[in-house]
């Protein structure tokens, strides 16, 4: 993703105050990315941070220097990256984070840069460290913290950030820009749900890495479709139980299966209420479902929210995927009544 040219179309206030706080040399100790789902914080989280890194800066990250590169390979000592979006960011990492910054920069620029992607995920005691590390900065010492929910962050760490405040690009936009890049209208218009940047939905679908997580969940939620749509329920619960449960068995891919369909429930709703839909292309089997079932799609939309936060308690994935289809059916059922 070409995050600085991303920056400079569609997030230019952001680009124009980094920018001069930068050769001003008036950058804050800690910024707080904030932006709706898709917006590629971690992105540019991470770009802002080599920004500081980099040995040629022109006047943002080169990404081609040797520092740049190195962070890419996480290979950089001085700039720690944590994704809470994968894993839950636990007080050992922030203690971590705060040994190693308390050392001697072992780079020669003297600069140590922290990444925290989601920190909304962050475990309450690791909260409680990373505040206490924001209420004492250290010279030389620069955090770039990251989340989709201001709401969900405590006050006490937002007044220590400088807030940036990261706008969306329209979807349908997003969309067209993929497909004139060469993806396909149904990756294209399930993957906008993710990432807000075309270029970065192209990237994703033909990085073997990137996408294989992807295309699993893709074929477990158009399983999912197809049994749902005939209003077999009975059915329905004995796919999820048998074919859905072992192809998104680990963390990473089952919180990717239930934002899927997390955003079909969001268009169910749509065409209930007589609205536009993003998922164009599944637009017929949605309407089979809607016609077929008498699902109360606000209640089971709730629910799966609900399973989305209790990814990563003491829960094992089939025990949520049991419970995600057995509501959608009661609701089925009760609506029926």
């Amino acid at each position: 993703m070409q995050v600085e040219k991303y920056l400079k179309n569609y997030q230019p206030t952001i680009y124009k105050t980094f920018v001069n706080a930068l050769s001003d040399n008036k950058l804050s100790h800690a910024y707080l990315l904030v932006g709706n789902k898709g917006v590629p914080l971690l992105e540019i989280a991470t770009f802002l941070a080599k920004s500081l890194l980099c040995d040629d800066p022109s006047p943002l990250a080169c990404n081609n220097c040797i520092s740049c590169l190195r962070v890419d390979d996480n290979n950089y000592p001085d700039c720690i990256i944590l994704n809470g979006e994968e894993k839950l960011i636990s007080k050992d990492a922030v203690d971590n984070i705060s040994h190693q910054f308390e050392k001697t920069p072992l780079e020669n620029k003297g600069i140590m840069v922290y990444v925290l992607n989601g920190i909304e995920y962050m475990r309450e005691e690791a909260i409680n460290g990373i505040l206490k590390f924001l209420e004492e900065p250290q010279e030389g010492v620069y955090a770039f913290l990251t989340t989709n929910n201001e709401n969900a962050i405590l006050p006490t760490i937002v007044s220590r950030c400088q807030t940036l405040h990261l706008k969306s690009i329209d979807r349908k936009i997003v969309i067209e820009q993929a497909i004139d890049l060469g993806v396909e209208r149904s990756d294209a218009e399930l993957l906008s749900y993710f990432y807000n940047d075309g270029e970065l939905i192209y990237e994703i679908v033909n990085d073997e890495d990137e996408s294989a997580s992807y295309f699993t969940c893709k074929k477990a939620l158009e399983e999912l479709l197809d049994a749902l749509k005939n209003g077999d329920n009975e059915y329905a619960v004995y796919y999820v139980q048998s074919k859905i449960s072992p192809l998104v068995n680990k963390k990473e891919t089952f919180r990717f299966f239930l934002d899927c369909l997390i955003a079909v429930f969001e268009d169910l709703l749509n065409i209930q209420n007589n609205r536009e839909i993003a998922l164009t292309n599944y637009d017929t089997i949605l309407q089979d479902i809607l016609a077929n079932n008498n699902i109360d799609i606000s209640s089971c939309l709730l629910e799966l929210l609900k399973q989305r936060n209790m990814i990563g308690l003491n829960l094992t994935i089939p025990l949520q995927l049991d419970h995600i289809i057995l509501s959608i059916v009661r609701s089925a059922n009760h609506e029926s009544k």
